[in-house]
């Protein structure tokens, strides 16, 4: 008698086949889970260093030195970097590292300490992230130079306290320094107030044998207190010493560079005769008119002196002067000019004789 197979042993002989009949290319799912897990990975590709250029050279003035890095390629975003800065090409001593430096766009910066001056090195970096540490990319060198330092400009003249004309010789002595120092320029401030705001004449001026000065190219105000001071310039190292010692001066009025007459004014009016002009007398001597103890008289009685009062003064305070006065007419006389009262104002008049 024959039997047929059972229900559950034709379903179990199906599944054998077709268990049979499976591609051997295709995965189980075991092994259709790996790529994904694979992918939890990153693949991270070494940052390209950017600046400094390889060979860089670097004023030690300008540090500290930021190092930048074109940003990895990585298949995973969120990528932190690693810095490494040492004094030789293999790295055996480092002398910084920049860790865990967040990542920028497009580049990823860091700002190092300051470094020793006067030395080489060499410097690369690399990612991190999803659990990946990337390799360093390739090393650059740069140059820090050497160390330059000036020291601040001594005053000379005018020191504080000092009455001088309005265009008055400023002058210091030339700064020392230390390192290779480039050609030294000054700059030469002068104002109103010693903070220096406003300055209201300023020069820049090439060094000179032991001491540089500077004298104002235009006139500066009369009876006015001001401030100067002076720093040196290494231009190409970019070195600037501290400004000299703050100095101060007084300008005088131009008619009077030593003892200054009382203040006031307004009560003389000039008359004829006050061109300025080059002539000659009638002795045959050329001069300019008016001459310099003229216009100092003529201010004494602006300010209020009689004509007597105004020679004592004169001749009293350092401003010597032949002068003499002639009461009747009001006429005061100079070697080759003299001063006339007539009709409320002060003519003057080119003399005649000797």
């Amino acid at each position: 008698m024959k039997h047929r197979p059972s229900l559950f042993l034709a379903a179990a002989m199906l599944a054998g086949a077709a268990g049979c009949n499976k591609s051997p290319a295709e995965p189980s799912s075991a092994t259709a889970a790996a790529p994904a897990s694979a992918a939890a990975t990153p693949s991270i590709v070494a940052p390209r260093p950017a600046t400094p250029v390889n060979n860089a050279a670097i004023r030690n003035v300008d540090q500290p030195v930021t190092l930048a890095v074109q940003n990895a390629i990585s298949t995973k975003p969120g990528l932190t970097y690693t810095f490494e800065v040492a004094s030789d090409a293999a790295f055996a001593t480092k002398v910084q590292t920049k860790d865990a430096v967040g990542e920028g766009n497009p580049t990823t910066n860091v700002r190092l300490d300051a470094l020793p001056p006067a030395a080489d090195y060499w410097w690369h970096a690399r990612a991190s992230g999803g659990g990946t540490t990337g390799v360093f990319g390739p090393p650059f060198k740069f140059s820090v130079g050497p160390a330059i330092t000036i020291n601040a400009p001594v005053p000379i003249s005018p020191l504080t306290g000092a009455r001088t004309g309005t265009r008055p010789p400023l002058r210091v002595t030339n700064a020392t320094r230390t390192g290779p120092a480039g050609a030294v320029t000054y700059r030469f401030e002068i104002s109103t107030s010693p903070t220096f705001t406003p300055i209201v004449a300023t020069a820049i001026n090439t060094e000179g044998v032991n001491e540089t000065g500077f004298v104002p190219a235009a006139d500066l105000a009369a009876n006015t207190g001001f401030f100067w001071r002076a720093v040196a310039i290494d231009a190409v190292n970019g070195v600037f010493s501290p400004p000299s010692a703050t100095q101060s001066f007084v300008t005088a009025d131009p008619l009077w560079m030593g003892t200054q007459p009382p203040p006031g004014g307004g009560r003389a009016v000039k008359g004829l005769g006050w061109d300025t002009r080059t002539v000659r007398s009638f002795s045959g001597v050329t001069f300019e008119s008016p001459r310099l103890e003229v216009s100092q008289v003529f201010d004494l009685l602006d300010r209020g002196f009689t004509p007597q009062g105004a020679l004592d003064w004169m001749n009293s305070n350092g401003y010597p002067t032949e002068a003499v006065w002639y009461p009747g007419p009001v006429v005061i006389g100079f070697v080759y000019e003299y001063l006339a009262f007539v009709h409320g104002t002060w003519e003057l008049v080119i003399r005649a004789g000797a």
